[in-house]
């Protein structure tokens, strides 16, 4: 254990067992519950929600610039537009609350398509980014140390931030007691755990790689969920499962590898087409296993959408 690591049990059913299944060189531990199935880092970051302090604010705004002018979309445009369509066929409100909200962009979106949104995000540079460049409501800081006052929404996402949440269960049981409209929902995507757990476990034992970012990376994940592990925490927090499924992978930017620079605006299919062909087939079986399995080991991500309980 470093000074930048804690040990915790698992944030889903409180058992302290696990099966060590990854140590980064940072000391942090991605283990399996015992009990639950849940992946997470029973010694982890002490501080997940810090993932972006460290950006630089001006020469992020220099990167985005073509996408503020409307020169070219961002690498999760139509992935953004999927969100919306599944958030649509299950929810008919208007007010939206996107927590982790990252730059805004998203947010944007779901304001430039009806919505009345909010956002809360804990980078200071990412939360200033929404405010003062797309002029966005959010609020600076971690769910739990917001002050929301008694507002409810019909919507509240967590997408790709979920993960980095601590105490996720009580967070989804706040949610539902205090923050959702009567009809309202919640809509989660992640990135999906056994998908990290089949990369690692290629790589550990026949050294065969993805190309890919590090399995279960960035360390400051608190946990990698699965369609299971989505289902249980959904029902630990008193919430109604709609619907879990995994969803087609993001196509991540390419024009590092010719500018050297990290441009999070799409790219032509041409690009790094093969790889792009790839993940599609990959997903494909994924969701070909799933379907006759309930598992599912090649699907990069997994979204669940939960509403209140009928009372």
């Amino acid at each position: 254990m470093t000074d930048q690591t804690q040990k915790f049990a698992c944030p889903l059913c409180g058992s302290g067992s696990y099966e060590k299944i990854k140590v980064f060189d940072n000391g942090v531990i991605v283990g399996k519950c015992t009990e639950c199935n849940l992946f997470y880092t029973p010694l982890r970051d002490s501080k997940p929600e810090a993932l972006f302090n460290e950006n630089n604010y001006e020469i992020m705004r220099f990167l985005y610039l073509p996408v503020l002018n409307n020169q070219v979309r961002h690498f999760r445009y139509k992935i953004f537009r999927k969100y919306l369509s599944i958030i649509k066929k299950y929810s008919n409100g208007k007010s939206l609350l996107d927590v982790g909200c990252a730059h805004g962009f998203f947010t944007k979106m779901a304001q430039d398509n009806g919505f009345v949104v909010s956002g809360i995000e804990p980078s200071l540079n990412m939360h200033r980014f929404a405010v003062t460049e797309l002029g966005l409501d959010v609020k600076f800081g971690i769910f739990d140390n917001v002050d929301l006052n008694s507002a409810k929404f019909d919507v509240i996402t967590f997408t790709d931030s979920f993960e980095y949440f601590p105490e996720a269960l009580p967070t989804l049981v706040k949610i539902e007691k205090d923050h959702l409209s009567d009809s309202g929902i919640v809509f989660i995507k992640v990135p999906n755990g056994n998908y990290f757990n089949f990369r690692h476990s290629l790589k550990a034992k026949l050294k065969i790689g993805s190309g890919d970012a590090e399995a279960f990376s960035p360390s400051k994940r608190v946990a990698h969920y699965t369609a299971e592990t989505l289902k249980k925490i959904i029902e630990k927090s008193g919430l109604e499962l709609l619907t879990v499924k995994h969803i087609a992978p993001i196509d991540s930017p390419v024009w590092t590898k010719y500018t050297g620079l990290w441009l999070e605006f799409e790219s032509p299919f041409c690009l790094a087409w093969k790889q792009k062909l790839v993940r599609r087939i990959v997903h494909f079986v994924g969701q070909f296993e799933y379907f006759f399995t309930r598992k599912n080991h090649f699907s990069q991500s997994v979204y669940v959408v939960a509403k209140r309980k009928a009372k």
